[in-house]
């Protein structure tokens, strides 16, 4: 990270200026904004599990996992060798 930084974030800073506190400042919104994503991603991935786990929902799931390794099963019995 410390890398990335300081090879592309010089480029959008004005030349003259103080570098630095552009730099933190660029530093800080790019924080802010990952912040910001990954809170909003736990927050669906949260849902979404527990929408998952409710009974009828697995139920489901079950159902296609099943018919899925039954089809794949019978394509392997049928396989001609």
């Amino acid at each position: 990270m410390a890398v990335f930084f300081a090879s592309v974030l010089p480029q959008f800073t004005a030349p003259g200026q103080g570098m630095v506190s552009t730099l933190v400042l660029l530093g800080v919104v790019f924080s802010a904004l990952t912040f910001g994503w990954l809170a909003v991603y736990a927050m669906v991935i949260s849902t979404t599990g527990r929408l998952l786990r409710a009974s009828r929902a697995q139920r489901a799931i079950e159902a296609v996992s099943g018919a899925v390794l039954i089809g794949l099963g019978v394509r392997v019995a049928a396989d001609a060798r």
